[in-house]
């Protein structure tokens, strides 16, 4: 259970339709979303109504399909399902209809005459956990046994221990696990051995599907809109439901996702080894939100108590309000599993409101719901349990796990070692995994996670993982063997132009033109692999067919790359400055020679390289880049792009079309200095709270965008709070300040005036006025930039290319 969010929909943005008067061009870009953009991680306090409002983001564009539609598109079910033949299971079948009874029981309550009201139903919702639990093993073999099947799963009780391996306390009621992971004799009866064992150090790279109960009849997965003996036929399909129009949407990852772990205890002593816990199992481990990862231990009692005060406030609730807090639920649960567990495509759920029940499905372009439906009508029944009966059945790739890398030695997701452990340095699980894929040129290559360096947080879009990895192939001729890359893993849109392509592109012309200068601040990609999914063998391939336009279509893409080093890295507060004139020059060439445009500058994005002994600042990260030649053909995907809390005001404003212009990205380096000067002691420590600018970092869209326009609006904000380490940058900063704030003030209002009764003097004027929107009306330059940049306090830096600039 989770704190009720405090989450307030808002109305959703539209793009305006007509240029405004004295207004930018409008550009065919993205119209603005309330999800606008990656949301950054900068060790800011976990919070869990800050992260409710992003997940309400991802499920505003929900899709309801008809119960028949999430059996055959989502679980592969033939259409027409026989669950007698199908999965030799009989509804009438002594354990099947026991465990029916003993559910309904609790949920329902009993009747001695059929048609009068039902009595003794469980007054807790607590009482419902293991009676489902049971029923859901029983839909397996019709006896709820045990078996040597290598897919055989279990339900079992996850409340009120959270699951491990995340900031937050995440718990679902039940959870699903592999089998093997308990040791269980051939043939033990489950419910028998759930009901004496509690199942402990569970983490979400465990987790394979949740299950949420509620007790509420039904009301809190919105059973009771159709009235009892009214429910639809299942066997008769109705179109898809979409709960909006199709909106257009801001990217929501500053970062990539990837594949499935392999092994947790490498055999070759070289390879980093797990650690061991300590902690005794009586005791459940959780990672705590705040600035650092630090482990608490606390007792059942503390989760016992904890899980009653969430019940208690979802009694205060309104059917209408359950449903909302029931889907935030859930969709924390899918977040968590997408973001903090093994690597996966998608994740499924259930929810259990009494005899009312709804399927989930979440992965990196939709959120999927089953209608709602009451298991009490024999039609319903069959269809829920073959459904069932399917999720059990099916393999680690049809549950989402990655399988287009192969798993080296170890089965990560049944090894019983899994629970010994410790996930105090590695919350997911993931250092010393092995991946084993065949490259672009035909080589089989074999690497191991050392250090996870970056994991986005979230359900839709790109969903980045950024890992150092180590070649351990012991084929002969591999030309990477004990050499450290790092590997990131994403799901772009598939019509994206690859980062490959924009990277080898500004290489070919740097080499061509003879600016062999620009290779030292590019990075170098070494191999990249791109997985598309098949129409009819995927989930994702059966729901673009379905869905159509409505369906963002995605590819999972692979990319090797030197190592580069971090800003954290650098050794003094000069060399800050020359990685950040660097990155001034080289975004401008790219843009200027290689006609791209990188559209994502972020802390993260800018790193360094050493070159005997002197830094060259290196733009990393062109997943998010455009061709300028292109820019005016319209957006390649659904998303603005940009990292939340470095974007230009612009672009988090709704009423913004004038595309993304290459001052917006000026805009971001200025947020991405001043972020670093002011919310860091030293390098890679942070402040002390509170830190400055924290709100760019947890807010909505809207609550950046206003933090912003108050920054700069303020007409005595006085200095800028630069932490004394950084203070060199007093001047850089307090220019930028000072040009971007009279800038934005002395521009012309985004306002429509076309239905305005405007004076004719004031009409003249503005015709008058040719208002220079690509740099607010010349003020913020390229040239203004580099002549302040060219020099840190009062000493010259390493320019590194003079060539001619063309005003922007």
């Amino acid at each position: 259970m989770e704190p009720i969010p405090e989450n307030h929909p808002s109305n959703m943005p539209q793009t305006p339709s007509k240029k405004m008067t004295d207004g930018p061009e409008v550009v065919q870009s993205t119209p603005l979303s309330r999800k606008c953009c990656t949301h950054a991680q900068d060790q800011v306090p976990q919070n869990a109504d800050v992260l409710n409002k992003f997940l309400e983001e991802d499920i505003y564009d929900k899709v309801v399909f008809t119960l028949d539609e999430f059996a055959t598109i989502i679980l592969g079910l033939p259409s027409k399902c026989d669950v007698e033949e199908e999965f030799n299971l009989e509804p009438e079948s002594e354990a099947v209809k026991d465990a029916f009874e003993a559910y309904l029981r609790v949920a329902i309550g009993v009747s001695e005459v059929e048609g009068q009201k039902r009595t003794g139903a469980a007054t807790h919702e607590k009482k419902l956990y293991q009676p489902l639990a049971n029923l859901l093993n029983i839909l397996r073999d019709g006896a709820g046994c045990a078996g040597k099947e290598i897919d055989e799963k279990i339900f079992y009780v996850q409340d009120p221990r959270p699951v491990l391996g995340s900031l937050l306390e995440r718990k679902p009621d039940l959870g699903a696990i592999y089998a093997q992971l308990l040791k269980l004799t051939e043939n033990q009866k489950l419910s028998e051995y759930l009901a004496k064992k509690k199942i402990v150090g569970v983490f979400w790279g465990l987790l394979l599907f949740f299950v949420e109960v509620k007790h509420r009849k039904g009301n809190f997965v919105g059973l009771n809109a159709h009235k009892e003996g009214t429910l639809l036929n299942p066997s008769r399909s109705i179109p898809s439901e979409s709960q909006s129009t199709k909106r257009k949407r801001v990217n929501n990852t500053a970062g990539l996702t990837g594949m499935c772990p392999l092994n947790t205890t490498p055999r070759n002593s070289n390879i980093p080894a797990k650690k061991a816990k300590s902690q005794a199992k009586s005791q459940s481990v959780y990672q705590s939100g705040g600035k650092e990862k630090t482990l608490e231990v606390k007792t059942s009692d503390f989760y016992v108590q904890k899980a009653e005060d969430e019940l208690k406030a979802e009694e205060d609730m309104t059917p209408t309000q359950g449903q909302h807090h029931t889907r935030i639920q859930c969709a924390s649960y899918a977040k968590e599993m997408l973001s903090n567990g093994f690597i996966r495509n998608h994740v499924m759920g259930i929810v259990a409101d009494d005899n009312g029940v709804r399927f989930h499905y979440y992965d990196r372009s939709k959120v999927i719901e089953s209608q709602a439906f009451n298991i009490l009508d024999d039609e319903w029944k069959k269809l829920f349990m073959a459904m069932v009966c399917q999720l059990n059945k099916l393999d680690h790739e049809k549950l989402g796990f990655i399988s287009h890398l192969d798993v080296v030695d170890f089965d990560h997701l049944r090894d019983p070692k899994q629970f010994a452990y410790d996930l105090d340095e590695d919350l997911q699980g993931l250092v010393g995994a092995r991946y084993s894929f065949i490259g672009s040129d035909g080589h089989r290559r074999t690497v191991v996670i050392e250090k996870v360096l970056y994991r986005a947080e979230g359900i839709i879009g790109r969903c980045s993982i950024v890992v150092e990895v180590r070649c351990i192939c012991s084929v002969s001729g591999c030309n990477w063997n004990g050499e450290n890359r790092i590997m990131k893993v994403s799901f772009p849109t598939r019509s994206r132009t690859s980062e490959e392509v924009f990277i080898r592109e500004a290489s070919a012309k740097a080499k061509s033109s003879g600016n062999h200068w620009a290779l030292n601040h590019l990075p170098n990609i070494i191999d990249s692999i791109t997985v598309t999914y098949d129409e009819t063998k995927t989930v994702q391939g059966r729901l673009k067919a379905h869905l159509k336009e409505k369906y963002e279509e995605r590819v999972m893409r692979v990319t090797i790359l030197e190592k580069l080093h971090s800003l954290s890295e650098l050794e003094n507060v000069r060399e800050f400055a020359q990685v950040f004139y660097d990155i001034l020059q080289i975004h401008r060439w790219l843009y200027e020679c290689a006609g791209i445009l990188h559209r994502d500058l972020s802390i993260g994005n800018i790193m360094f390289r050493r070159i005997d002994g002197r830094v060259y600042g290196v733009l990393n990260d062109f997943d998010l880049s455009s061709f300028v030649r292109d820019m005016v053909k319209g957006p390649s995907s659904d998303f603005r792009t940009g990292t939340r809390p470095f974007m230009s005001v612009d672009l988090l404003n709704p009423k913004w079309n004038g595309g993304h212009l290459y001052r917006h990205d000026l805009e971001s380096l200025f947020f991405i200095m001043i972020c670093l000067a002011c919310r860091y002691d030293t390098p890679g420590v942070p402040a002390a709270e509170p830190r400055a600018f924290s709100k760019w970092f947890s807010g909505t869209d809207d609550e950046v965008r206003k933090d912003k326009v108050d920054f700069y609006s303020e007409t005595f904000y006085g200095k800028l709070p630069i932490r004394p380490y950084f203070i060199g940058f007093y001047k850089w900063l307090e220019s930028l300040f000072f040009w971007l704030r009279a800038a934005y003030k002395a521009r012309p209002e985004l306002k429509d005036q076309s239905e305005l009764f405007l004076p004719s003097q004031l009409q003249n004027s503005l015709r008058a006025t040719s208002y220079d929107w690509d740099t607010l009306g010349g003020i913020f330059t390229y040239a203004n930039m580099k002549q302040l940049m060219s020099s840190f306090q009062d000493q010259p830096l390493e320019t590194r290319w003079s060539g001619e600039d063309s005003g922007h």
